[in-house]
This record gives C-alpha cells, sequence and structure tokens, in this order.
C-alpha cells in the first residue's frame, strides 16, 4: 500500500540532518537519506529510504537498504533514529559474522 511520504518532510529533514554528521549512526557506516525522485536514489524504490553502507575495508562495502515505511515515520525523530541505529548495529554484526568469522 502506497503512502504519501511527503506528509513527514518535516521528520526527514531532520532525519538528513542527523545523518549528515560523521559516524552518526556507526564508526564503520556511512548512511544516507534518499528521497523519490532525488538524484542518485533508485528509482524502483517508492518510499524515502536509508541507505547503510558498512565498510570492512577502504574499497569494500556492504550496503543496505532500509525502506522507511509510514509505521517508521509516525513516532517522533528520536524513536526514528533509535530503530534505524538498532537496524545498523545488527546489519553490522551480521556483516563482522561473515567477514571475521564471529558469533
Amino acid at each position: 500500500m502506497k503512502f504519501e511520504w511527503k506528509a513527514y518532510e518535516d521528520k526527514l529533514k531532520k532525519l538528513r540532518e542527523f545523518l549528515s554528521e560523521a559516524q552518526a549512526l556507526s564508526p564503520d557506516m556511512e548512511a544516507r537519506l534518499f528521497l523519490p525522485g532525488e538524484e542518485g536514489a533508485d528509482p524502483s524504490v517508492q518510499v524515502p529510504y536509508v541507505l547503510l553502507c558498512y565498510y570492512v575495508n577502504e574499497d569494500r562495502c556492504y550496503q543496505r537498504k532500509v525502506e522507511l515505511f509510514e509505521y517508521y515515520l509516525q513516532g517522533d525523530i528520536k524513536e526514528l533514529i533509535n530503530k534505524l541505529t538498532a537496524i545498523a548495529e545488527e546489519f553490522a554484526m551480521e556483516i563482522e559474522q561473515s567477514e571475521f568469522g564471529g558469533g
């Protein structure tokens, strides 16, 4: 079901500002917000999303798209940041376990 993500533009602006801070979610991870139709955004994704890029070294990163459906955007900005931080930590743990044999 499609939702009107533009109703959450103020919250998405705050999220973009937070993510633009160096190492906002994790020291080894870059996180960027993309909006539908924006330059650089995946045209197949019709909702805002955060692209997580976990660097295992300078030349190699693993990526994960976190699509921001309405249930993510309905709470306050702190709640959204906490959810994204938890997702980023879980993603980092998955990569570290597969790359470095942990867990």
